[in-house]
């Protein structure tokens, strides 16, 4: 009888990818669907609309589309460029959930969508989903009631209505700032530390 086990540390990842994810395919894809599935409870009413199946596949296509965009954008890889990039993204997100008439989705959803898309991309890996790795520094932490909760310890400051219901960008990006100016680590490394219910300070 064999003593020795021929699996390595990878192979079980790639075991939580395939029990998370699936079978290997297109993995932005299934970022995005991902994604949804981390908002979609807030979507209150979308079961009653008629088109609800024709717009969720274009909101999801258009997602994908311009995340695929960005891996041959490199003006997008400064700050500036990729808050610019993101308010159009959630602003192109909201114009296809009015065209079929759901006037209710808000700027805080569009965030929660992205800002976990580019997450799911990260834990996959550049191995896994090309192009991406140097945005990484740029990009936003996901709000939801969690993060909220936890960066109250730090001083964060209110926002004026809960985070899926958030319509002001210039507001969610002021919020976004202060999470630049007061820790020295990196947005996302920022928000897995806190998710993770750990300290950020004292780690940078």
């Amino acid at each position: 009888m064999k003593t020795t086990s021929i699996l390595k540390r990878s192979d079980y990842d790639e075991y939580l990818v395939y029990l998370y994810f699936g079978e290997e395919s297109d993995y932005l894809a299934k970022c995005v669907q991902k994604a949804y599935l981390d908002f979609n409870r807030t979507l209150h009413g979308l079961g009653k609309l008629e088109s609800k199946r024709m717009l969720l596949d274009q909101t999801s296509g258009e997602l994908y589309r311009i995340l695929s965009g960005l891996r041959s954008e490199p003006k997008q890889a400064t700050q500036t460029g990729f808050d610019a990039w993101h308010q159009v993204a959630c602003e192109k997100l909201t114009a296809i959930f009015n065209k079929h008439g759901y006037t209710k989705f808000c700027i805080g959803q569009g965030q929660k969508w992205i800002n976990m898309t580019f997450k799911y991309i990260y834990v996959l890996g550049e191995n896994r989903i090309l192009g991406y790795r140097d945005l990484y520094q740029l990009c936003h932490v996901p709000f939801d009631n969690i993060l909220i909760k936890r960066l109250g310890k730090y001083g964060f400051p209110r926002l004026s209505k809960s985070w899926s219901r958030l319509d002001d960008y210039d507001e969610y990006l002021s919020h976004q700032e202060w999470i630049r100016r007061r820790f020295s680590l990196v947005p996302l490394d920022v928000e897995f530390i806190l998710w993770m219910g750990k300290d950020v300070d004292g780690v940078g």
